[in-house]
């Protein structure tokens, strides 16, 4: 049933133009900083935009030029992952899914964030991400999840991408809040 979910929103993101995707990003960017202000968040895990996913290139150089610490998925052996963040944007590389990730930079732990926003293809109706099938965050914040103080875990998705349905397995990650262009939805318990 995901990879019916997961190919079917992935057909509809990959179909918008990118003045779609642009002016959506605008306002679900917008919701984020009336609930957030995430300029000023302390510590921000982000991540490199592609294949029409909502796009953080604003949020991300903003943060860069302004020296906030911002850090970014860097994919390592046996399907690992950790937060690294930049010295610079100059030394950004593709990894094998063809997205760019920091060739070096400081490792950030991720009970140090205060924010993370995880990529996501969609969110089912109680808050679990529906990622693309790696498992790579299902892994990287498995020792964190139960934890009461920990990152607010945080999605940024267009509207077609919340499924009606309850999707998720015993390993996947549950939102803390989702954000669209036209609503927020909240799912801390």
């Amino acid at each position: 049933m995901k990879s019916k979910y997961r190919q079917s929103i992935l057909n509809l993101r990959n179909a918008l133009s990118s003045s779609e995707v642009s002016n959506l990003s605008k306002e679900i960017v917008k919701n984020v900083n009336a609930e957030f202000h995430i300029d000023n968040v302390g510590i921000l895990g982000s991540y490199f935009s592609v294949n029409n996913e909502v796009d953080l290139t604003a949020i991300n150089k903003k943060r860069f030029n302004e020296n906030r610490i911002t850090s970014y998925p860097r994919i390592g052996p046996n399907h690992s992952m950790n937060l690294i963040a930049p010295k610079s944007f100059e030394q950004l590389i593709k990894n094998k899914y063809d997205i760019y990730e920091p060739s070096d930079g400081d490792v950030i732990n991720s009970m140090d964030h205060e924010i993370i926003i995880i990529p996501t293809v969609g969110v089912d109706k109680n808050g679990y991400r529906l990622g693309y099938g790696g498992g790579y965050y299902d892994r990287y914040l498995e020792s964190i999840r139960k934890n009461s103080y920990r990152p607010l875990l945080v999605g940024l998705i267009y509207d077609f991408q919340f499924l009606d349905d309850s999707i998720n397995d015993i390993h996947d990650i549950r939102l803390d809040i989702v954000f669209s262009e036209t609503q927020s939805k909240n799912f801390e318990s």
